[in-house]
C-alpha cells in the first residue's frame, strides 16, 4: 500500500521520525516503512532527549511515538513532543493497551494511537496517510480561524454578535471602543442596554420582516449617552442561534454632509437675498434721483425739507440692502478699523425689530473704547445672530443690554490673554443655558430649537476667531445669559474722529457727451435730467445692443460710458470690451446694485472705476467730473 499523494505533497516529501527504544521494534517499523516511495526521510531516535533535538533541528510531518522510553513515560512523553513540534503529526505506538491513555492524547492532538502487535503495513501505512491529513486540515483551519480572529480584533467597524434573545455574546475591541464600555462588561447585555432603543428596534424590524440580512442607520446611544449615527449590516444565523452585527461611525460624515446640504441651502438664500437686495437698490436709486430733484426745483422751503427726508430715509434703506449683500456673500471680506459702537448705532432699528416690542432695549457704548480690525458686515452679522438668540430666549419679553467698552485683562489665561480689548457684551433675561447645552452651543449643527440649523453660534465663534477675538458665557438658568465678546485694540479715536460720514458731494458741471446705458428707465430719466442740467449731454440706451448702435451712429466724441453690470441683450462688460476697441478714448464708469466685487466678478479688470446704487445725483456728478479730469490730464500729458 503507498501513502498516495498526501495533502498535495510530491512523492518524498513526508518526513518521518520513529521514537522507540526498544531495538526489535524499531526495526519491525523501519521494515515497514522500507521502501515506501512516499517517506521522504525516516529518521530513527530512541529516547525524547533525542526526539526533542531532531524536532529543533529539522521538520518533520509525522512523529511515531513510543510512550515509555528510559528518560520518559506516558502522557509526559506525548505532552513534551506535542510542545516541541506543534506542526507535526504525531501517532502514538505503545505496547499498553490503555483505553484513558489512548483518549488522553487523542484529545489533546495526536492523530491515533495504534497498540504494537496490532497493526501491519497496510494499518500503519494508513495510520500515516490520514494522520498527515488531519494534521493538515487542522492547521489550514487554525490559520483560517487566527485570519479570522485577526480581522475580528482589528477591523475599525464595531463588530457584534448576539443571541436569539439580543444578548451581546462576542463583541470586538471596535465595538467597545463604540459602545464606550469594556468588553467584560458588554457581554450578557442587550442591545437596548449597550446601544439604546435604536439598536434594539433595527434588529426588532428586522425579525419582523423574516429577513436574513439587513442594513441601514440608526441612532446608537452610547454609554457616556452621546448619540452617535451608525450605519449597519446584520446577518441572521452565521452561527446555530447567533446573529452578526457590523456597524460604523458615520456621525463626522453625516455632520459634513448636514453641512454641505445646509451650506447649498444658505447659497440659495444668500443668493435670493444678494438678487432682492440689488433690485431694491435700482429702486432707491430711483426714488433718490427724484428726490434730489424735486429738491433742486423746489422753490418752497416745506418741500425741500419733505424731500430731504426721503433722501434721509433711503440712505436708511441703503445699509439695510448692504447687510442684505453682506449676508448673501454678494460682499467681499474686507477687514478695516471699525468703532463698535457705530456699528451698534447703524443697527440700531434692526435691533428694536428682531428684539420685539415686548423687550425692552439698553444700549450703552463708549465711542472712545479704541477702534478694532475686523469686517463691518460679519461684525453686524455677530451682534445680530446674538440678538435673535436673546430674543428667542425671552419669548415674553424681558431686558436686553448691549454694551460696548474698553477692557483691560492684566492677568491673561489661554481663554483670554492678557491685552487691551473692546469688550462687546450683549446680555438677556431670558431662560438661561444648562450645564450639559453650554458645553455643546458653539458646536456646529447642535440645536435646541425644533427647526434651528445650529449654524448660529458657531458662525460667530468662527467670525470672533477671524477678527483675532475671544469670546465667552456666563449663565443661569431661568436667570439669563451674557455672551461677551473680547476684540483686541487696533488702534485708538480720536474726539474728532467721526467714522462712517462721507463728506457731501458738490454738484460738478460739464459739457462732454455721455453714454448712460441702464435698463431701470426711471433711474435714467432721471440721472438724465440731472446731468443735463449740469451741463452734459447725455445719450441714454437700456440695452447692450441699443448702446452699441447708437455709439455706432453717433459722429461726435462719447467722452465717458456709464453702464449697468447685468442688463438684457448681453453683459455691462461686452459693451465695455466694445468701446475700448471702437472708441479707446472714451473713460469708463460701472454702476451696479451689487457690491464693488461685482467689477471682479463679472470679468471686468481691476481698474475701472465703480458706483454702488444708490447713489445721490451729486455723488454720481462728483464722480463723472472726477474721471473726465483724470482722463484730460493723462492724454493731455
Amino acid at each position: 500500500m503507498s501513502l498516495g499523494n498526501v495533502s498535495g505533497r510530491e512523492p518524498g516529501n513526508v518526513s518521518i521520525l520513529l521514537v522507540e527504544d526498544n531495538p526489535v521494534d524499531a526495526a519491525f517499523v523501519m521494515g515497514m516503512l522500507r521502501n515506501e516511495a512516499q517517506c521522504g526521510s525516516c529518521r530513527h531516535v530512541t529516547d525524547l532527549t533525542g526526539a526533542l533535538a531532531e524536532l529543533s533541528a529539522t521538520e518533520v510531518d509525522v512523529v511515531l511515538l513510543d510512550l515509555n522510553l528510559g528518560d520518559s513515560s506516558g502522557y509526559e512523553t506525548f505532552d513534551r513532543i506535542r510542545r516541541s513540534s506543534a506542526q507535526a503529526a504525531i501517532l502514538v505506538l505503545s505496547g499498553s493497551d490503555d483505553e484513558e491513555l489512548a483518549s488522553r492524547t487523542v484529545r489533546e492532538g495526536g492523530q491515533d494511537y495504534l497498540v504494537k502487535g496490532s497493526f501491519d503495513r497496510k494499518l500503519l501505512l494508513r495510520a500515516i496517510r490520514y494522520a498527515v491529513e488531519r494534521k493538515t486540515s487542522e492547521e489550514a483551519l487554525r490559520k483560517s480561524e487566527a485570519t479570522a480572529r485577526a480581522i475580528f480584533e482589528n477591523s475599525l467597524d464595531a463588530i457584534v454578535m448576539f443571541d436569539d434573545r439580543g444578548a451581546l455574546v462576542e463583541v470586538n475591541p471596535a465595538a467597545a471602543a463604540l459602545f464606550g464600555l469594556p468588553r467584560p462588561d458588554l457581554v450578557g447585555k442587550s442591545l437596548r442596554e449597550a446601544g439604546g432603543e435604536g439598536f434594539e428596534a433595527e434588529v426588532a424590524r428586522m425579525r419582523r420582516e423574516s429577513s436574513s440580512s439587513g442594513r441601514g442607520k440608526f441612532i446608537l446611544i452610547c454609554a457616556d449617552r452621546k448619540r452617535h449615527v451608525v450605519d449597519y449590516c446584520f446577518k441572521a444565523n452565521v452561527l446555530p442561534g447567533r446573529h452578526l452585527g457590523v456597524m460604523r461611525d458615520i456621525t463626522e460624515q453625516q455632520s459634513l454632509e448636514d453641512q454641505l446640504r445646509q451650506s447649498q441651502k444658505m447659497e440659495a438664500v444668500g443668493r435670493l437675498a444678494g438678487n432682492v437686495a440689488h433690485d431694491f437698490n435700482n429702486i432707491l436709486g430711483i426714488i433718490t434721483g427724484y428726490a434730489e430733484l424735486i429738491e433742486l426745483h423746489a422753490q418752497d422751503d416745506r418741500l425741500r425739507s419733505k424731500a430731504d427726508r426721503i433722501l434721509s430715509a433711503t440712505l436708511k434703506a441703503s445699509s439695510l440692502t448692504k447687510q442684505l449683500l453682506a449676508f448673501g456673500r454678494k460682499q467681499v471680506v474686507k477687514p478695516a478699523l471699525l468703532n463698535l459702537a457705530n456699528v451698534v448705532s447703524e443697527l440700531s432699528s434692526m435691533i428694536t425689530c428682531l428684539a420685539g416690542a415686548e423687550t425692552q432695549i439698553a444700549v450703552l457704548t463708549s465711542k472712545m473704547a479704541g477702534l478694532v480690525y475686523a469686517d463691518q458686515g460679519q461684525m453686524e452679522q455677530v451682534l445680530l445672530n446674538l440678538v435673535t438668540n436673546a430674543h428667542e430666549a425671552m419669548p415674553y419679553g424681558g431686558m436686553l443690554t448691549i454694551v460696548i467698552e474698553r477692557f483691560e485683562v492684566r492677568d491673561g489665561s489661554p481663554e483670554l490673554p492678557a491685552g487691551i480689548y473692546v469688550r462687546l457684551s450683549v446680555q438677556d433675561t431670558g431662560s438661561g443655558i444648562s450645564p450639559d447645552v453650554k458645553v455643546h452651543i458653539f458646536d456646529p449643527f447642535f440645536t435646541t430649537k425644533p427647526a434651528g440649523s445650529g449654524l448660529g453660534l458657531s458662525t460667530v465663534l468662527g467670525i470672533v476667531k477671524q477678527a483675532a477675538g475671544y469670546i465667552t458665557v456666563d449663565s443661569v438658568p431661568q436667570k439669563g445669559s451674557i455672551f461677551t465678546i473680547y476684540l483686541p485694540v487696533a488702534a485708538e479715536v480720536t474726539e474728532t474722529e467721526e467714522p462712517h460720514l462721507e463728506p457731501q458731494a458738490r454738484e460738478s458741471a460739464g459739457e462732454e457727451t455721455i453714454l448712460l446705458v441702464d435698463d431701470e428707465e426711471e433711474l435714467g430719466n432721471t440721472a438724465t435730467e440731472y446731468l443735463e442740467r449740469c451741463g452734459y449731454r447725455v445719450l441714454k440706451a437700456r440695452a447692450v445692443d441699443e448702446a452699441m448702435q447708437i455709439a455706432r451712429k453717433f459722429d461726435d466724441k462719447i467722452s465717458l460710458l456709464i453702464t449697468d453690470v447685468v442688463m438684457p441683450g448681453g453683459s455691462g462688460r461686452g459693451l465695455v470690451e466694445h468701446m475700448r476697441q471702437e472708441r479707446p478714448e472714451t473713460g469708463i464708469l460701472v454702476i451696479s446694485g451689487y457690491a464693488d466685487d461685482a467689477v471682479r466678478q463679472h470679468g471686468f479688470e481691476e481698474p475701472t472705476a465703480f458706483l454702488q446704487k444708490p447713489f445721490t445725483l451729486q455723488s454720481l456728478s462728483v464722480k463723472i467730473r472726477a474721471l473726465l479730469d483724470d482722463t484730460k490730464s493723462r492724454v493731455g500729458s
